[in-house]
């Protein structure tokens, strides 16, 4: 559906002053080309200066009648393919602005000509023509406006002509073509043809075909092929009397063979022949009053680069229309009788393009799928040709003979005057019948206020056309902000501030009016850069009441509140938004109350409005923002009556439903809250059970937890609080992720090493028990008997920590920890007595190396080997009784005698477990050959008793 709005895209026009009638123009980079229809042919060319002023700049003649022409910008040449005596020729016109300053020199040459014996430092300053002969007739061209390559539409073909820049001298470059390619396409004849890059379209009456040519060199050996492959893009939408084509893949399509000849002089190419396959479609547009299908053609085909994406943009129109041009913002098109303007999706497309994901909370933009406006159609009598230059239409028009029949008619008035209705005619029929206006777009700015002032007036009537034009003048500044030009632009500062100012608008819309796009009022108020405080005063009426609460402004202000933003609202801002909220959505309230932005909410109004939330659904994140507004009036009272009406452990969880009672961010910092201080303060055990609820709930991240209560402590970022060691041991018990917990476990075991190597007690008294965390917490382990033996024998070291030193040596007593990674951690405690030992012990064990264990044992705690044996030595690891620990006693027992019973007393008990579990020849072979016999006899016995049982 098009939407038609009278609007005044069209600014001033003139006459371009041409001696002859046109029959072809076209516009180069400034200037423009107008090839006459009279007998005698050339060209006049015109300097195109600001607001729409011509200036002749000279003429040259051509060869013939121009049929068709094109100027490239890159190499600026003007091509034409000219008729002369019923045959058609392909000529490049170069260094043509020698013509236009006055030399009458002209080097008419065939294109490949070897220039280097011929060219002289003279010829430089003087206009050359190069012919490019064709074995069929040329039929369209278009020229490629990155590179200057030429494309040229023949019967059942297309040629291109690739630009060369050939250095005849140090002085002198001049340019040059050479075929390249030939795609022969059977029973096709091109009506018109675009090429930009290696993207080709073609019409035919009702075909459009869009191809993508890839180059891909397989191999610099003359024996092998290089092949070309052609894909192709196509998409057809329905905008209208108007059909818009845009380069998307589309399937299900019919399958025409093409043949390519890829030409080429250079080493690494060569000439090669393949079939390949395309796509097309024959489609027929829709009946209407203005016509019939037979009657219908495609007759215009244009690429446009689309800003710094590269994609491309290919429109075509009915015959309806007579002729039409696509720039970034408009669609201009001719009819019989008017000058169309549209709007198009350029730059939403463009938008897409290069963010697909555009459409969220951050960003947003009108849908390509927008219903088209027309905003003028200017009348004109018989226009017959347009081209676009910058905010420049080229506009031809001719009036037909009966046209200027009528213009000759005389009024009544003037049939009462004999000699002016003389005078009149005799004018009338001087008049040449055609004109070739230069007509001005008016700036972007100006048209974009236009478009704002006019939607004002549907704003309270059809609220879905406001957003409509609203929308259009938001897609016109995007165009132009987005267009490379626009940092080379005079009114760049003037264009961000329009489109940061259409986002406001947009967004107005959305919170305002009852639209099911509501949504999108959070990221047009985002992209406009207003702060939440300006919406709210932007959407309040000149009294100061806001008059509706939408779902759009809640949904805005819901996601806006609820992010870390470094704004705090004004108390009565604040309050108004509890107003707002209480009546659109309640049950909003405590996530509204604890936005950082309302911190200068009046708590007795917020109290008052939670109380009336409460009755009708109460929750326990209702009863902590009570408590909360309760500490910010200093009501003790009613904090600890708002406290004490839920258990622990509701509270603990109800902090998940808000985490901002506990803390806030700001500008990447965590910041706890009035709340966390009191909790800490009084209930410690409660904060660190929260803030474990919140890390299991992926409210709060580990590194975000720990600088959270260092914040809190006032610790520096070296110093670890006491609570976050709590907070750590109680996430241990909770925690399941196995990456977690080996951090966690790290972490622990590092400050309890960190405190016991440097005499440092905690700051308070940690909240959980050695005995706790073994009771609770799978990963702390019961103290081994061997441990326990060896912390019996005190030194003045291990009495100062036995809280630290007990849970290190649970941590290690369990199986949970990763020893190896736990080593450097514990160095520190090498060589710090009993405590050392047992570490060093208990990591040897966890390694396997048990015969290791023992050694040190024996060198600092004799006493303790046997227990350790009896702890540890199971399994496939018994055989180190006597493979290690039987001979070991013997060689110590044999060198002390009996000046230390520990060993004698370890000797029999290994002697003991040994005789239990060997031979009795084995057993002997063990026993020392010097040893006293009356000291083993009782176990040789022993063993040889046994054996007898069994």
């Amino acid at each position: 559906m098009v939407q038609l709005y009278n609007l005044h895209p069209f600014g001033s026009q003139r006459v371009v002053p041409c001696k002859q009638e046109p029959a072809q123009f076209c516009c180069g980079h400034d200037v423009l080309f107008v090839a006459s229809a009279a007998a005698s042919c050339g060209v006049e060319v015109f300097a195109v200066r600001r607001e729409g002023h011509c200036e002749p700049l000279g003429s040259f003649a051509t060869l013939g009648p121009v049929l068709r022409m094109a100027h490239s910008r890159a190499g600026d040449y003007l091509v034409t393919i000219e008729e002369k005596s019923k045959a058609t020729f392909l000529r490049a016109y170069v260094n043509w602005r020698c013509m236009s300053a006055g030399s009458s020199r002209v080097c008419v040459r065939m294109v490949g000509h070897k220039m280097e014996e011929s060219y002289t430092e003279t010829l430089k300053e003087q206009m050359s023509i190069v012919e490019m002969a064709l074995s069929d007739p040329p039929l369209c061209i278009s020229c490629c406006p990155v590179n200057g390559d030429l494309l040229v539409g023949c019967r059942n073909k297309l040629v291109m002509f690739c630009l060369k820049y050939l250095v005849i001298n140090q002085n002198l470059t001049v340019l040059d073509f050479e075929r390249s390619l030939i795609l022969h396409i059977d029973n096709f004849i091109p009506a018109e043809v675009a090429f930009y890059a290696r993207h080709i379209a073609i019409t035919t009456e009702l075909d459009v075909l869009i191809l993508k040519l890839d180059l891909i060199q397989q191999s610099a050996d003359r024996g092998e092929q290089c092949a070309c492959q052609v894909s192709t893009t196509e998409k057809l939408v329905d905008g209208g009397k108007y059909r818009y084509l845009s380069s998307i893949k589309t399937s299900a399509l019919d399958i025409t063979a093409v043949a390519v000849y890829l030409l080429g002089i250079d080493d690494s190419f060569l000439l090669t022949s393949c079939v390949v396959f395309f796509p097309s479609r024959h489609f027929t547009p829709d009946q209407s009053p203005f016509g019939f299908c037979e009657e219908t053609k495609l007759h215009s085909v244009q690429f446009l680069p689309v800003y710094q994406t590269g994609k491309c943009t290919c429109v075509g129109a009915s015959e309806r229309s007579e002729q039409a041009v696509l720039t970034p913002q408009f669609l201009h098109v001719i009819t019989s009788e008017s000058l169309q303007c549209y709007t198009v999706r350029c730059s939403a497309a463009a938008a897409r393009d290069e963010d697909p994901y555009i459409d969220t909370t951050v960003k947003a933009c009108p849908p390509v799928t927008l219903d088209v406006c027309t905003l003028r159609m200017q009348l004109f009598i018989g226009p017959r040709a347009i081209c676009h230059y910058k905010n420049h239409i080229i506009l031809l028009t001719k009036a037909d003979t009966e046209d200027i029949t009528e213009r000759r008619k005389p009024s009544r008035r003037m049939l009462s005057r004999k000699a002016d209705s003389n005078k009149s005619r005799t004018n009338s029929e001087s008049e040449p019948g055609w004109n070739l206006y230069i007509i001005n777009t008016v700036s972007t700015i100006q048209l974009y206020r236009e478009m704002v002032d006019y939607s004002r007036t549907y704003e309270n009537v059809r609220t879905e056309s406001c957003i409509h034009l609203l929308s259009e003048a938001h897609l016109l500044v995007r165009a132009a902000v987005t267009d490379p030009s626009f940092f080379k632009s005079d009114d760049k500062e003037e264009l961000l501030r329009a489109f940061k100012e259409s986002c406001a608008f947009l967004g107005d819309c959305y919170s305002r009016f009852d639209t099911k796009d509501y949504h999108l009022a959070l990221p047009y108020y985002r992209m406009s850069g207003l702060s939440v405080a300006e919406v709210l005063e932007r959407l309040a009426s000149e009294s100061g009441e806001i008059q509706m609460y939408e779902k759009g402004l809640i949904f805005y202000l819901t996601h806006s509140l609820n992010e870390e933003l470094n704004e705090e609202l004004s108390k009565e801002l604040a309050d108004k938004v509890l107003q707002i909220f209480y009546l659109a959505d309640p049950m909003q309230l405590p996530h509204i109350i604890c936005s950082p932005c309302m911190k200068n909410v009046c708590p007795l109004t917020a109290v008052k409005y939670l109380r009336k939330v409460e009755d009708i659904m109460p929750s326990v994140v209702l009863t902590l923002t009570k408590a909360f507004m309760a500490l910010k009036m200093g009501d003790l009272t009613m904090y600890e009556c708002e406290m004490n009406s839920h258990k622990e452990t509701m509270l603990a969880c109800g902090f998940i439903g808000q985490p901002k009672l506990l803390r806030e961010c700001k500008e990447g910092i965590v910041i706890p809250t009035e709340f966390a201080v009191h909790l800490k303060a009084l209930q410690p055990g409660l904060l660190v059970a929260a803030t474990v609820a919140l890390h299991e709930n992926s409210k709060i991240e580990l590194e975000e937890a720990d600088m959270f209560f260092k914040v809190l402590c006032n610790n520096g970022e070296d110093m670890v609080p006491q609570l976050l060691v709590d907070f750590w041991e109680a996430l241990l018990v909770a925690c399941s992720q196995e990456e977690v917990l080996q951090e966690l476990l790290l972490r622990v075991t590092y400050q309890y090493v960190w405190r016991i190597s440097k005499k440092q007690l905690p700051e308070t008294k940690p909240l959980k028990t050695t005995e706790d965390l073994i009771n609770s917490c799978d990963h702390f382990g019961s103290i081994f008997p061997w441990v326990t033996f060896i912390m019996s024998m005190e030194s003045p070291l291990d009495k100062d920590f036995p809280e630290d030193i007990s849970k290190l040596q649970s941590i290690l007593c369990g199986q949970s920890i990763d020893i190896t990674a736990a080593l450097p951690i514990l160095e520190p405690l090498a060589a710090a007595g009993n405590v050392g030992l047992t570490v060093r012990v208990l990591c040897s064990t966890h390694l396997g190396k048990y015969e290791e264990s023992i050694d040190q044992l024996l060198r600092q705690c004799p006493a303790a080997a046997v227990l350790y044996a009896q702890h540890e030595l199971k399994g496939d690891s018994r055989a180190v009784w006597w493979n290690k620990l039987l001979p070991e006693l013997c060689e110590r027992a044999r060198l002390t005698g009996s000046d230390c019973p520990v060993l004698i007393s370890s000797l029999k008990e290994t002697l003991s477990v040994v005789a239990m579990e060997l031979e009795l020849w084995d057993f002997l072979s063990l026993l020392p050959e010097d040893g006293t016999a009356a000291f083993f006899l009782p176990h040789l016995l022993h063993c040889s008793q046994r054996k007898q049982l069994m």
